[in-house]
């Protein structure tokens, strides 16, 4: 897979977020570049999720504002999304389908998407390929949605605590998913409280944000 040809960049100005009432963030700018990992962690209920959605677009700021490529997400969120692949809490795959048709489903949802075949069968989903995804263990469902990821040729990955129930023996698979796709170029934006686990790398950059809202 070849480089993403783009230096992009997504950047966080002066972003006030507030939680029924509570400030989780005040002032807080932050600058996201290409070929970088982002490790954003903290305790619980510190503000990672609330985060990472906004930084989606999926709820938006109550000062400030974040952009792509200098261009505001929620005045030009059409091309933004282009550029996206998001994984939250929960799977985002339909439990009355087969595993191969959500993947092909979402695949075709996607402009950018590499074809699943044996060869990029990385989490072992193969042989369940003909499984509704209702007769998955929850194991067995995160794997499904990180083939997704691994399909997806979008630069910038967004991923709220992707490891949840994920056996050890993938998580370094994962790992190394995510070290192939920092190395062409894209930005990965990790909520997690494993920050050990990506601290070996160079170019991991930790954000913990029990530090950031003191």
């Amino acid at each position: 897979m070849n480089s993403f040809k783009s230096k992009n960049f997504l950047k966080i100005h002066n972003v006030d977020i507030i939680k029924g009432y509570n400030k989780l963030f005040s002032n807080f700018s932050y600058k996201f570049s290409y070929g970088n990992l982002y490790i954003i962690t903290g305790s619980n209920g510190i503000g990672k999720t609330t985060l990472l959605k906004c930084i989606c677009g999926l709820t938006y700021p109550d000062k400030g504002y974040i952009s792509w490529n200098d261009l505001s997400i929620e005045k030009d969120y059409l091309e933004f999304y282009k550029n996206i692949t998001y994984l939250g809490h929960l799977n985002s795959i339909l439990p009355n389908l087969s595993v191969i048709d959500n993947i092909n489903f979402l695949s075709n949802l996607q402009n950018n998407c590499i074809t699943f075949t044996e060869q990029n069968d990385h989490f072992g989903i193969l042989p369940l390929k003909e499984y509704d995804i209702s007769e998955l263990s929850n194991g067995q469902k995160r794997r499904v949605a990180l083939t997704r990821l691994n399909l997806s040729e979008k630069p910038l990955w967004i991923l709220d605590e992707p490891l949840n129930s994920v056996d050890k023996v993938y998580e370094k698979i994962f790992e190394q998913q995510i070290v192939n796709h920092v190395k062409r170029n894209g930005i990965v934006i990790i909520s997690s409280h494993n920050v050990h686990q990506y601290e070996k790398y160079e170019f991991c950059n930790t954000i913990n944000l029990d530090k950031i809202n003191e």
